[in-house]
């Protein structure tokens, strides 16, 4: 079973008490000359959107006039204010409380005339006094000047062991240009290994202020921004309600957080070594699809559960596309399951990427996403088509092509040529599966989302 105790998605929602008494004020100064000279510095407060951490910002179309004034438009938003062409801009706002916000820029238009995309999840305290927020070439920050930023984020996040570490994947996340296709799956390989330590890192910090700081406040404030988070979780809570026993909010959370961790205990998704559960879906074109039929028919099946909004998904078919052509004629068949709830969207995005396999939905509360328990994706199952056994999850970029590799050639080793085709046999030595040797080829152009 794939353990999901070291990586669940912390959904807190709620926000401080309101003090109109205690409101103050927050000036923060800004230079994103690194990356942005125009556009809008937009805040948003995650609890007014009803999210809290790990909400998903919602971005509305409409704009406020110049100004620190907030667009009503946009949920949860407090306020605007334009960036100047040295990359800076100048930002008040009101106070009640300190607590966990995030901002995007907005309207921003590159030096092509390209209009950039707004990034989300840009985190920060809100909290009174003079603040500095300093923007890299990647995209990175860091506020200073106030009380809970630097101990809730730049207690661990200005540490040499975190910077050290995203220096490396930030430079592995560039492409070198002229590499071979050896060097950019090496180079790929680096950069997830990074990322990883990144994440740890970032993980073990807040967990750590999360549990171990005196001041109860900036330890909520460390749960309430937390996005990571593991056992130490629940220590964290119970640690704060031994310091804070009469909040609500700590009594909520905690609340909360053991029932989670009894339901997920009880809801293990899928892993190496599980037997792949049996549904029926349909395509677009109406026509009905049995995992177990498809099994019968093929030596080995993937199982790939995406979305048209998840960009990470897409980046993914081209290098299914690699695997498709070189092993659909030897057995191998994708079935591709889209949690969409939007058929227009799993329509226009099917059509832009082409899928040569299976593409079946739809939608998270469907049977087959419920039988394999999807929480995120992309999210995949390689099935040997014979058992039923999970050999493989999550086979990203090159890896589902080489295990294909080494799977193939274990059977080729069983294996022997007939007039140009494969016969492989099993242990009874029936003869079950006979392709021609040629493969298919399929386009491998990549619609972007």
């Amino acid at each position: 079973m794939r353990s999901w105790t070291m990586w669940l998605v912390l959904a807190v929602s709620g926000a401080f008490p309101v003090n109109a008494d205690e409101t103050s004020v927050m000036v923060l100064e800004g230079d994103l000359s690194a990356v942005y000279t125009n556009g809008e510095f937009v805040l948003h407060d995650p609890a007014r959107v009803g999210g809290g951490a790990g909400a998903v910002m919602m971005v509305g179309a409409a704009s406020s006039e110049s100004g620190d004034r907030p667009n009503p438009a946009v949920p949860g938003e407090l306020a605007r204010v334009p960036v100047d062409a040295d990359g800076r801009f100048r930002l008040e706002v009101a106070v009640d409380k300190p607590r966990s916000v995030f901002f995007h820029i907005e309207n921003a238009v590159g030096p092509e005339g390209q209009r950039w995309a707004p990034v989300s999840g840009l985190r920060f305290i809100l909290e009174p006094g003079e603040l500095q927020l300093r923007m890299s070439s990647s995209s990175r920050f860091v506020v200073k000047g106030g009380y809970y930023n630097d101990a809730v984020y730049n207690a661990w996040r200005l540490s040499d062991k975190y910077m050290a570490a995203d220096a490396e994947y930030q430079e592995l996340k560039m492409p070198e240009e002229g590499a071979s296709k050896e060097a950019e799956e090496l180079r790929w390989d680096r950069m997830i290994q990074a990322q990883r330590e990144v994440t740890r890192l970032e993980m073990e910090g807040t967990s750590r202020v999360a549990r171990t700081h005196p001041d109860p406040l900036v330890r909520r404030i460390a749960i309430e921004s937390a996005w990571l988070f593991g056992p130490w979780m629940l220590e964290a809570l119970r640690g704060l309600a031994q310091l804070t026993p009469d909040d609500p909010w700590v009594v909520d959370r905690l609340a909360g957080a053991e029932a989670a961790e009894a339901s997920w205990a009880q809801e293990q998704q899928l892993g190496v070594g599980d037997m792949s559960l049996d549904f029926t879906a349909e395509t677009l074109g109406g026509e009905s699809v049995q995992l177990e039929k498809v099994r019968a028919d093929n030596r080995y099946v993937l199982l790939d559960f995406w979305a048209s909004w998840c960009g990470s998904c897409r980046v993914e078919f081209p290098h299914m596309k690699e695997a498709y052509e070189l092993f659909n004629d030897k057995g191998f068949e994708i079935v591709s399951f889209t949690i969409d709830d939007d058929r227009e969207a799993w329509e226009e995005a099917s059509a832009d990427e082409d899928l040569p396999w299976i593409d079946v939905g739809m939608g998270q509360g469907d049977p087959a996403a419920a039988a394999y328990k999807v929480r995120g994706v992309p999210d995949s199952y390689l099935i040997d088509a014979r058992t039923g056994e999970i050999l493989a999850t999550d086979l990203r970029r090159h890896h589902l092509r080489k295990k294909l590799e080494e799977l193939f050639a274990d059977v080729a080793g069983d294996s022997h040529v007939i007039d140009g085709a494969v016969t492989s046999a099993v242990t009874t030595g029936e003869v079950i599966l006979t392709r021609s040797s040629s493969v298919s080829h399929h386009s491998c152009d990549w619609q972007k989302p």
